[in-house]
């Protein structure tokens, strides 16, 4: 299955909504599975109904049964799950049914009906949910069970990679330290990188998880190995020693044509995630005067950046010239 990046599967999702298909996301361990589709719906103010389907039983997908009472006669009827959406519903929702390569066959089948006439028994789906599932493959080593070939043929499926470009978008939004996301940038290969041999290591489910470690840190080394490992703890501690001796960021901004653009990479790096983490419609000009000053290639990263970080800045002027200038570069 060819691999595909966070931003592109999102588009997949939307277009298989549009055509009632449910979507299954394949992927290894913290690799964003579950925040994408969550965050995709949280950005947008939609519902987002979270099922861990391998802690259902298989008669639990249609629900607990109840002993109703109708013109003196005694019947059982199922309850609907808290977990789903009410029929009624005339908005947009999502129901996520999380861990499906964990749940037992058994359970996998029950969801059958659900997923592909959306509904089950006498409950009905609203009718504008988004259907998805997520799960880890075998090869990932998760505690899993063969997807049954009847459940796989009601999904469109997709093989899901991390991407350092969609993660920094991410973090734009979300708050994490342009340490990181500099530190990404310039090792790329470190945004996803499993080693089964060790228990920690880099994800951008880790990343996030250190960045919310950082201001709390009494030991450096410790503290960043126990989240993604001894190897990329050292490298990562390594570049946030270059990180601080950066060009002071304030008199980039008040003074861009004057202050030096450094040689060395790990440090344009770094800049550029500096620059980003502050740029906005007031300094976007400065941030820009002193960017062209860079090598082509850190150009782009800045603007890609800022762009992720707040995209009223295409219609900036400074955004135009340079788009103008740099016609066969694609963001």
């Amino acid at each position: 299955m060819r691999p595909i990046r966070p931003s592109a599967l999102e588009k997949e999702i939307d277009a298989n909504a549009k055509a009632e298909i449910p979507t299954m996301i394949w992927g290894g361990p913290g690799i964003g599975k579950s925040e994408i589709p969550r965050s995709i719906a949280e950005s947008r103010n939609q519902p987002f109904f979270d099922l861990r389907i391998n802690l259902y039983d298989p008669v639990d997908i249609r629900g607990g049964l109840k002993v109703v009472e109708e013109n003196g006669v005694f019947r059982t009827r199922y309850g609907i799950p808290e977990d789903y959406p009410a029929s009624d519903y005339d908005g947009t929702c999502w129901l996520f049914m999380d861990e499906m390569t964990t749940a037992p066959k058994a359970t996998q089948n029950a969801s059958l009906q659900l997923t592909l006439d959306r509904r089950i028994g006498a409950y009905k789906l609203p009718p504008n949910t988004i259907i998805l599932a997520a799960g880890n493959r075998a090869q990932d080593r998760a505690a899993v069970h063969e997807m049954p070939t009847p459940v796989k043929n009601r999904f469109a499926h997709y093989l899901l990679e991390a991407n350092v470009d969609d993660f920094v978008k991410y973090a734009m939004k979300n708050d994490v330290h342009e340490s990181i996301t500099s530190f990404l940038r310039y090792r790329p290969g470190l945004i996803y990188a499993v080693d089964a041999a060790n228990n920690a290591f880099p994800t951008p489910r880790a990343w996030v998880m250190l960045n919310k470690k950082l201001p709390f840190m009494e030991d450096e080394f410790y503290g960043c190995a126990s989240i993604i490992g001894d190897g990329p703890a050292g490298e990562f501690i390594a570049f946030k020693s270059i990180y601080k001796d950066l060009p002071d960021i304030d008199q980039i901004l008040q003074s861009p044509g004057q202050v030096k653009v450094p040689d060395s990479a790990s440090v344009l790096y770094a800049i550029c995630g500096a620059l980003t983490s502050r740029v906005d419609a007031s300094n976007f000009d400065a941030v820009m005067r002193y960017a062209k000053r860079m090598p082509p290639e850190y150009q782009v990263i800045v603007v890609r950046d800022a762009l992720a970080k707040d995209r009223t800045l295409l219609q900036h002027d400074k955004f135009t010239q340079w788009q103008e200038q740099n016609a066969e570069v694609l963001l």
